[in-house]
């Protein structure tokens, strides 16, 4: 997390490596997944769109009287698609599965264009559903949220995604680098809730990839509560100079002890 602006400046560059199209030869074997063909991606961004249209033709909520409410939306709907892609992702290849949840959540649950114009990832994005196929699964996607929030939500997905794409610590690198752009005259501040779902974001993926976590425990078992900690208590709408008097930098003692807070906090999650 060091020098995080030298650290995306370094995953912004990789971008040019990483969206170049792979060898065909058994030696490019096991290389990251943005060289790989992205069909298991697609099958897993497909099977959040069946889910996310059967969503759609059901009922609307009714305010008084009439049909109970059986369309799913915000934290339910989340919770909903993230095991139809865990679901999906068991019935692909073994070496497969982890990689092709990862960056099938990415895609499939982000409205944004975070993932598709960044040159990182940008490939990978548009092999792995058309720009009609984005329209379509943006007609039908929903509000899916965590906590409440739909802007949690992207903020866990992408980092899940970038975690199979550069690592950990870039991943947490580029969440943190986000905060300290919005801090600036004209963004929407410095948000620890924000650099709270990138982190619960990172967390997932990171042991989900180690073996410490499973897909069959998503598929069966996921609640948005599990995963991403309570940000009720969390500070946002910090300006730079806010940021300043009250955390100094990044590389601040006050600031790796928020920074800290945090990471207990999502770790205490997984006990």
């Amino acid at each position: 997390m060091k020098n995080a602006k030298s650290a995306v400046a370094l995953l912004l560059a990789l971008g040019n490596v990483l969206v170049m199209p792979p060898k065909s030869t058994a030696a490019n074997e096991g290389t990251r997944p943005a060289q790989q063909p992205p069909d298991g991606v697609r099958v897993v961004v497909a099977a959040v769109v069946r889910v996310a249209e059967a969503n759609a033709r059901l009922p609307l909520r009714t305010e008084r009287g009439g049909r109970e409410t059986v369309r799913l939306d915000g934290d339910d709907l989340t919770e909903r698609y993230v095991r139809a892609a865990a679901e999906a992702a068991r019935k692909l290849p073994a070496e497969q599965t982890t990689s092709a949840f990862l960056l099938g959540i990415g895609i499939a649950l982000d409205d944004s264009m975070i993932l598709r114009k960044n040159p990182l990832t940008r490939a990978l994005c548009r092999r792995a559903e058309s720009d009609a196929e984005r329209t379509q699964r943006l007609a039908v996607l929903g509000s899916p949220t965590m906590r409440g929030r739909r802007d949690l939500a992207q903020h866990f997905v992408v980092s899940c995604a970038l975690v199979e794409v550069v690592g950990e610590s870039l991943a947490e690198a580029a969440g943190l680098f986000k905060e300290q752009q919005d801090a600036q005259p004209g963004g929407s501040g410095f948000s620890f809730a924000d650099l709270n779902a990138d982190l619960s974001g990172v967390a997932l993926a990171t042991r989900l990839k180690k073996g410490k976590l499973s897909l069959e425990r998503l598929e069966k078992q996921y609640h948005v509560a599990d995963y991403l900690p309570d940000h009720a208590r969390l500070r946002e709408g910090l300006s730079a100079a806010q940021f300043a008097r009250d955390y100094g930098d990044v590389n601040d003692r006050r600031f790796r002890v928020e920074l800290e807070r945090l990471r207990k906090g999502i770790a205490a999650l997984y006990k």
